[in-house]
């Protein structure tokens, strides 16, 4: 059992913690693929068998969270393509109370990301 009595800073995850990932997967699943499909005269099939496995072999990388990086290796401009669906961004329940909670205990509360600056930026307005 946690001792809540010993815990001075509380580390936050911005994206699946505090906000939904709808935003993130309909981007990457679904946008990305129409988007790539569409600048490269490519079906949607073709563009999906050659997105996946360009995904995959940057998992885990500083690359996978780089706008910049995927904006230059796919041709597309991928911060564009992220405020077009800002309106997707939305916080999970509870969010708000959870935080207003943990302000007022005075803990130190500390965002922890590794979304790249511009993605920080969208979300946080």
């Amino acid at each position: 059992m946690i001792n809540w009595n010993e815990i001075d800073t509380i580390l936050l995850d911005m994206d699946g913690t505090l906000l939904d990932l709808h935003f993130d997967n309909f981007f990457w699943q679904e946008l990305i693929p129409i988007k790539y499909a569409t600048k490269h005269h490519l079906s949607l099939a073709q563009a999906q068998q050659f997105l996946k496995p360009l995904f995959k072999s940057y998992e885990g990388t500083l690359n996978w969270y780089c706008l910049d990086f995927w904006s230059q290796e796919l041709d597309l401009d991928i911060l564009g393509l992220k405020n077009e669906i800002a309106d997707k961004i939305a916080i999970r329940p509870h969010t708000h109370t959870f935080l207003e909670q943990l302000n007022q205990s005075e803990r130190r509360i500390i965002l922890v990301t590794n979304a790249h600056h511009h993605s920080l930026n969208l979300k946080m307005e």
